[in-house]
């Protein structure tokens, strides 16, 4: 059984939830976080801005007993039934605008992964990309095909199978933008 639809007021209460508890947990967590390492920022420079690399921190928050926060606006998206959407004590990053909360140490590919999101923030806007989490989630209840984790979980592949084939992650989300992709 498909779970009830949102109405449009609904979404714009939900994504307003979303935006100002975003805004929070980087508020929060930015202090915190420890810039990119050096050998890091190394690895990724060709496909990141220096302004998305010199920005992020990063936390890993199991290593001082705490876990990724729950994001209090889950429990109404999963109402009604069968949507999917990831559990934060199981996830292993989650980025809040510029800073990356971590429930295991960071590998590279997680890191990448996570730069990605930074940079559909950066460029799309929080507050539209999380219009486009909400409306796909509505619409298929799937979190999976949400096109913002759809291009990162392809560019992270890409990554992950040959860092040396280098690319754009600026250009790759200004194009997707460009042809409405999200």
């Amino acid at each position: 059984m498909e779970p009830p639809k949102f109405t449009q007021a609904e979404l714009a209460g939900l994504v307003a939830e979303a935006v100002a508890w975003m805004q929070q947990q980087r508020d929060k967590y930015y202090p915190l976080g420890e810039p990119l390492s050096e050998p890091a920022r190394h690895k990724l420079r060709a496909f990141f801005s220096p302004e998305i690399l010199d920005g992020l921190r990063i936390k890993h928050v199991s290593a001082t007993g705490e876990a990724i926060p729950y994001p209090p606006f889950y429990e109404r998206v999963r109402a009604g039934g069968s949507r999917v959407v990831p559990d934060a004590a199981h996830m292993t990053a989650m980025p809040f605008i510029d800073v990356a909360l971590f429930n295991r140490e960071p590998t590279l590919r997680t890191i990448f992964h996570t730069l990605v999101h930074v940079t559909q923030f950066s460029m799309v806007g929080l507050e539209k990309v999380m219009v486009g989490y909400f409306h796909a989630l509505n619409e298929s209840g799937l979190w999976m095909v949400v096109s913002y984790e759809e291009q990162a979980y392809r560019m992270d592949a890409r990554f992950t199978k040959d860092p040396a084939d280098v690319f754009s992650v600026e250009a790759e989300v200004r194009e997707w933008l460009g042809n409405g992709k999200f």
